[in-house]
């Protein structure tokens, strides 16, 4: 699968992004603020995208992840320590495949993983 991930935390990122690519997924991009996201998103169209919560700036990655999801039609799987945080409208609106929870194991992301390629015929 092309995955977009969407992290702010730069050692995070790269060490998801060193994982996703030794399970043999593909990856379109880090992103690091909502803005970025969306560009990468509009531009490379993954497969999925991994968004974390909080990023860095103004914007959160919940209302990143609402725009990939709602106007890109991008699955998302959503990432965070903080998922306590996450409202039921969130969930409506973002209807994500997966929760991932924050800190994460290799076999938590590969289950997560192997759930959306289920679901994504993939």
């Amino acid at each position: 699968m092309r995955v977009l991930i969407v992290e702010d935390e730069v050692f995070i990122a790269m060490d998801l992004e060193v994982q996703l690519i030794d399970m043999g997924q593909q990856v379109t991009g880090i992103a690091v603020s909502k803005a970025t996201a969306l560009e990468m998103a509009r531009a490379d169209r993954p497969d999925l995208a991994l968004v974390d919560l909080r990023l860095s700036g103004p914007s959160s990655g919940i209302e990143a992840a609402a725009i990939m999801r709602v106007e890109l039609g991008i699955p998302i799987v959503l990432v965070s320590g903080s998922l306590h945080e996450l409202t039921d409208d969130d969930l409506a609106e973002i209807a994500p495949i997966a929760l991932l929870g924050k800190p994460y194991s290799p076999t938590n992301l590969a289950a997560v993983l192997a759930k959306a390629e289920g679901d994504l015929g993939k």
